[in-house]
């Protein structure tokens, strides 16, 4: 007990810095800090959630730091952080992150990264084991908190009715798509894929195709749209995978090149993710692939593939 009082006042007084006026200060707490979370001392925060409610909000503080360098100590905290975190209290976090990544006023890079490290840091389920409680209570977070955030507009924390808040995947008129959610959206697939349900999945997938439909999203944001629809097809079921496919189709009648070339790419990316699951669906896919290279659209194409290096993905 007189160890677990110690260890309080020690952050107590370590919280109380972080608001000081000089960043050595503020940084050199946070390095404190870092090592208090990562010790076996700080465990009883998992029991303690106004403890732990106090440290994530020094932190989620701390990311809106002007000294880069103090920001990335508080990044550095919070993966052993949300392994000391209280189930409602990793809920909270994860809200709070996911309205900032969609503010006006911020870098909305910080919050996206910080959502990076949570989900890294959280315990996830081993390939071909059920999941321990601890990893099933991660996802548990994460599917009622930031998957919903992913796939589209919710309804605003303030709960003001007919408030919302947009999904983080949607276009920003002003910022446009964010390359940034989607590596968010690519790193919750790679921990906590197996766990996905079917409609999780098929949510997550028109969010990522949204951007892959739309001309206007710019090549480096296509690029990790491909990356993140590589990483959902390993978890599709087959006939989750042959209506995405029935989509892809439909998708080949438009009449843009850019979004043919897109939709070509996403063929490549579904090919090579997935080979063995991906060849019976090539009959069905290839002749759409042929015909946008035919003599008619092969200049154009040329042309085009000089411009967005997105191109040469597909080819």
């Amino acid at each position: 007990m007189a160890d677990r009082q110690a260890i309080q006042q020690n952050l107590n007084s370590l919280l109380s810095k972080l608001d000081d006026p000089d960043p050595d200060m503020r940084y050199m707490s946070l390095n404190d800090l870092l090592g208090i979370l990562n010790s076996p001392a700080s465990s009883y925060l998992a029991h303690d959630p106004h403890s732990s409610s106090r440290l994530a909000d020094g932190l989620l503080k701390s990311l809106d730091d002007q000294h880069g360098d103090v920001q990335n100590q508080a990044l550095k905290c919070l993966g052993p952080l949300v392994l000391r975190l209280p189930s409602d209290s990793l809920s909270s976090i994860l809200e709070k992150l996911s309205t900032l990544t969609t503010s006006q006023t911020i870098d909305t890079s910080v919050p996206n990264t910080a959502l990076r490290v949570i989900v890294t840091a959280l315990p996830r389920s081993q390939s071909g084991q059920p999941p321990s409680q601890e990893a099933a209570a991660s996802y548990a977070a994460v599917s009622r908190v930031l998957i919903p955030r992913l796939i589209g507009p919710t309804p605003a924390p303030s709960g003001r009715r007919g408030s919302i808040v947009k999904g983080m995947l949607d276009k920003d008129p002003s910022k446009g798509f964010s390359s940034d959610a989607i590596d968010v959206l690519i790193q919750v697939v790679t921990c906590f894929g197996p766990l996905l349900q079917e409609s999780e999945l098929t949510g997550l997938t028109n969010s990522v195709m949204s951007i892959i439909d739309n001309d206007t999203a710019g090549t480096v944001v296509t690029k990790r749209a491909l990356a993140a629809i590589s990483a959902l097809v390993l978890h599709f079921s087959d006939n989750q995978l042959n209506a995405f496919v029935n989509e892809l189709v439909k998708r080949f009648e438009s009449p843009s090149i850019i979004h043919r070339r897109h939709l070509i790419a996403t063929v490549g990316s579904i090919a090579r993710s997935v080979p063995a699951k991906f060849s019976p669906h090539l009959p069905a896919l290839a002749p759409f692939v042929f015909a946008a290279v035919d003599e008619n659209d092969l200049e154009q194409l040329s042309l085009a593939s000089s411009a967005d290096p997105v191109t040469s993905v597909a080819y």
